[in-house]
């Protein structure tokens, strides 16, 4: 029981940043960018909790993996097309996302490893600093400890310039992911004797009833010992399809 509330807790954190993107368009257009930039500071922080709770709780599983993912994809991007609006430099970075996500999409369907690269996690944070630090320019009048003067400096600076030079990093961390999602690792790649390893020594039951199909579900998205057996191997789609073929 103590388990699965861990879980729970684990995936409401994750679910957050999913109400996240349904919430930043109106906060941004009634509130502004100083809203905007505090609603995107308490959803990202969720993403860093998560997973610091999923490996102390012991409960990361493949479906939180990948619904964190999902979740920081969707989340990105939507913070990345409303800063579209304010500058014309957001379109490389949602090309970039699109890419990644396509290049994953590939990996997965060929039975490569998908796991994330620190490049990749790396960033997210690149990400997330870019979107708080534009929210917070674009609305910095709204910033009533800043001095005065400090604001009409800022304001005073040629915009492009600065918008330049803030998506700059992003750029280069966009490029750096996909080259290190391009580049494919020998052992990221199944062979015949990896794709179905002989210590697999679970089973799935029978599709005979809900209960049968809860527990194959549950022994493979969300039980922390596969996880930890397998989130690194190569062929995870194939081993899903061996354990449906041997119940």
């Amino acid at each position: 029981m103590k388990k699965l509330i861990a879980v729970l807790i684990v995936n409401l954190l994750t679910s957050i940043r999913i109400i996240g993107v349904v919430c930043l368009v109106p906060i941004y257009l009634n509130e502004g960018g100083l809203a905007a930039a505090a609603w995107s500071v308490f959803c990202y922080l969720t993403d860093w909790i998560d997973g610091i709770l999923a490996r102390k709780w012991h409960v990361a599983t493949f479906f939180g993996s990948m619904f964190d993912g999902a979740a920081d994809k969707l989340f990105s991007l939507a913070n990345l097309f409303i800063l579209f609006a304010i500058s014309k430099f957001a379109i490389f970075p949602i090309i970039c996302e699109v890419i990644i996500v396509i290049i994953q999409t590939i990996k997965y369907n060929n039975n490569i490893n998908v796991k994330s690269s620190m490049v990749g996690k790396a960033k997210t944070w690149v990400v997330s600093l870019t979107v708080i630090s534009l929210y917070l320019i674009s609305d910095i009048e709204s910033i009533t400890i800043l001095n005065p003067t400090f604001i009409d400096q800022v304001k005073s600076l040629n915009q492009i310039n600065l918008y330049a030079m803030i998506f700059a990093p992003l750029y280069l961390f966009e490029i750096l992911t996909i080259i290190s999602y391009l580049a494919i690792k020998k052992e990221d790649i199944p062979t015949t004797f990896k794709l179905i390893p002989e210590e697999i020594n679970i089973r799935f039951k029978p599709k005979t009833c809900l209960k049968n199909e809860l527990y194959n579900f549950y022994t493979f998205w969300l039980n922390n010992e596969f996880y930890e057996k397998y989130k690194d191997s190569a062929g995870l789609k194939d081993i899903r399809k061996y354990l449906k073929g041997n119940r």
